[in-house]
């Protein structure tokens, strides 16, 4: 087992190289040890690897005693859901999320669906496992194993948050790159007569079209093609494992997560009145900051992550936490993220304001500018930030929550290394057009300088 597998909030690495049977076998055993569990919900994404890699997982907490709801092939808010839901103990997912077909990995979860993140458990996991103490994690009694189908009860979960009645057929463009995300969306369309164009909709864990994520700019070319020479109202893609969904309007233009946190946040707050939190990211905060100052609703930026956003929220009783990568939390959904609300919300407003989403998303980015996320593969990610704190400290506020960044009055940047991947990511706003283009040339050439 390689030991870099044990990220900030979730385990990933290659199959089999990195990450094996043996590996989620021990893994039950070490979260039995640590937790003390007496049923957990086990859930997996549709790789080709995942349906061994969950078997070897259920059987490491049978061996330990412990009962196994075995939910099956599911998107990862399934399983926040059956956990929430259903008062369980905990849960695990085996998936690797977005990462390329050769990758896998696991989201874990204790009960009331809070998240297992390095802070939390998941680097005692890790040090369990090193330590060899899981190979002391036997039961005289073995757990069981049921199946259960959490579909019906998760589709009266998601649809709980809008009014169905005012839902207008639209026709859009669902791409479910390849996930399990077209069950729990075939069966809404059907429910709320809407008029799907289906693309990349049979689970193939194979990924024929390459890395299963709809942040990559190459992967939102096919959707926003579609939604363009098919009139669709919009278009919406969802990640291999559906906790993160992205929007493209009727006119095949992305729109970007800060956006839509921001949408989603006014959506929310005028839902439920102003005397709400509002959590997001540091990447790109004056969209949803400007919506928190306009309702008088408290913002906190938080440190990116699920794991992170996840405790945040419960620490703040938030009603919404929003990130620019597409994953959206929360209160009323265990304080979880989940990927099917967001496209609820969305069809919801647009039936209500019988406006195109290209006017919906006006006042959100008007007068704002950004680079989108700029990944760079360096060498030395920490020496590159310092030597980006050196050159800008001097030229507005910094702050540290996540990575670096720096505000001044018309732009601002963050810059930190991926959770998840061996990158360093920029995220540039301003409020004057060519100031991103400017910023993005001098921190480029920092970069450029430092050794690859």
């Amino acid at each position: 087992m390689n030991w870099d597998i044990f990220r900030a909030y979730d385990i990933r690495g290659v199959y089999p190289t990195d990450i094996d049977e043996e590996a989620y076998y021990r893994i039950a055993k070490a979260y039995t040890l640590l937790f003390h569990p007496k049923t957990v919900v086990v859930g997996r994404d549709a790789r080709v690897s995942s349906a061994q890699l969950a078997e070897s997982l259920i059987s490491g907490f049978v061996d330990a005693g412990v009962d196994v709801i075995d939910i099956g092939g599911i998107t990862t808010d399934m399983l926040y859901f059956a956990v929430g839901a259903y008062d369980y103990s905990g849960g695990i997912v085996v998936s690797a999320s977005h990462n390329p077909k050769e990758y896998n990995g696991a989201k874990m979860v204790r009960e009331k669906a809070a998240a297992i993140s390095s802070d939390t458990g998941l680097f005692d996991i890790r040090d369990t496992l090193k330590a060899g103490k899981d190979k002391d994690v036997r039961s005289e009694k073995k757990g069981t194993v049921k199946e259960k189908d959490v579909l019906d009860d998760y589709l009266k979960h998601v649809l709980s948050f809008i009014d169905t009645s005012v839902i207008k057929p639209f026709t859009f463009v669902g791409n479910a790159n390849f996930g399990y995300v077209c069950y729990p969306a075939s069966a809404l369309v059907k429910k709320l007569g809407l008029n799907l164009i289906p693309l990349n909709f049979v689970p193939d864990g194979t990924f024929p079209k390459g890395p299963p994520d709809p942040m990559l700019p190459e992967n939102r070319i096919e959707t926003e093609r579609l939604v363009k020479s098919s009139g669709a109202a919009f278009g919406v893609a969802w990640d291999a494992d559906a906790d993160r969904c992205m929007f493209v309007d009727e006119s095949g233009e992305f729109i970007s997560g800060a956006y839509t946190t921001a949408l989603l946040a006014d959506i929310l707050l005028a839902k439920e009145g102003s005397d709400n939190v509002i959590i997001f990211d540091p990447r790109v905060i004056w969209p949803a900051l400007k919506v928190c100052e306009q309702r008088g609703a408290r913002a906190i930026i938080s440190k990116g992550g699920h794991a992170f956003m996840k405790e945040r929220m419960r620490k703040e009783n938030a009603i919404f936490a929003g990130e620019m990568s597409g994953h959206y939390y929360f209160r009323e959904n265990f304080f979880a993220d989940n990927g099917t609300i967001p496209f609820l919300l969305m069809l919801e407003h647009l039936s209500k304001t019988a406006q195109p989403l290209s006017e919906v998303m006006r006042p959100y980015t008007e007068g704002h500018f950004m680079s989108g996320e700029l990944n760079y593969r360096v060498k030395d990610i920490q020496k590159v930030i310092a030597a980006v704190k050196q050159r800008f400290a001097k030229d507005g506020t910094e702050d540290f929550t996540d990575g670096y960044s720096l505000e001044a009055s018309d732009w601002r940047f963050n810059i930190r290394p991926s959770n998840t991947e061996p990158l360093l990511r920029l995220n540039i706003e301003a409020r004057q057009p060519g100031l991103v283009e400017k910023l993005t040339s001098e921190i480029e050439e920092i970069i450029k300088s430092e050794p690859k």
